[in-house]
């Protein structure tokens, strides 16, 4: 993984995160997207953040509570999207609670181990092999998410465009994009 794929999952992280801290950040957000290898992927960001410049805070925070906290079809619970029986799901989330703890992540969060900003953090300072391990695990997941917000018009669908771009390189076997 290149160190350049280590600051897109840092970044799409926190766009990802509830937008309290959006408005004093955006000109830091905009330094890290300019930085950014890929246009692809900075053109997504941009395009974000142009959304979020250009709405109210208060409309912001109700599209993110309506998209990922009271949507079973786009919550950012990752596994719950593909195995709403908690029976199925159960054993992927212990995978994944293992897999951050044998990497030294401390998981002292409220959330789940396959909640997305947690999931592109733990990325951001992973090795290559916890990567391929968690994504192998989470991806589907994000590819369903994806193509939810894709089907809802969603501001949020070019953000998770992004990741799953991001993460094809992460998971080819030389490291680069296949």
């Amino acid at each position: 993984m290149e160190d350049d794929d280590k600051e897109v999952f840092l970044l799409l992280s926190l766009l990802l995160q509830y937008p309290e801290s959006f408005p004093p950040k955006i000109a830091s957000f905009r330094q890290m997207a300019s930085e950014l290898k890929s246009s692809v992927i900075q053109n997504h960001v941009y395009a974000f953040l142009h959304y979020v410049e250009n709405n109210p805070w208060e409309q912001l925070t109700q599209q993110y509570v309506a998209t990922f906290d009271f949507s079973e079809q786009s919550n950012m619970d990752l596994t719950s999207l593909l195995y709403p029986d908690d029976r199925k799901r159960g054993p992927l989330l212990a995978t994944l609670k293992g897999i951050y703890q044998q990497a030294g992540l401390d998981m002292n969060s409220r959330e789940l181990p396959d909640y997305l900003p947690m999931i592109l953090e733990f990325l951001s300072v992973s090795d290559q092999a916890a990567s391929k391990e968690v994504l192998g695990i989470v991806r589907p997941g994000m590819e369903k998410l994806c193509q939810q917000l894709v089907k809802d018009n969603n501001p949020y669908r070019g953000v998770l465009a992004a990741c799953l771009l991001v993460t094809v390189g992460t998971m080819s076997p030389e490291g680069g994009v296949s």
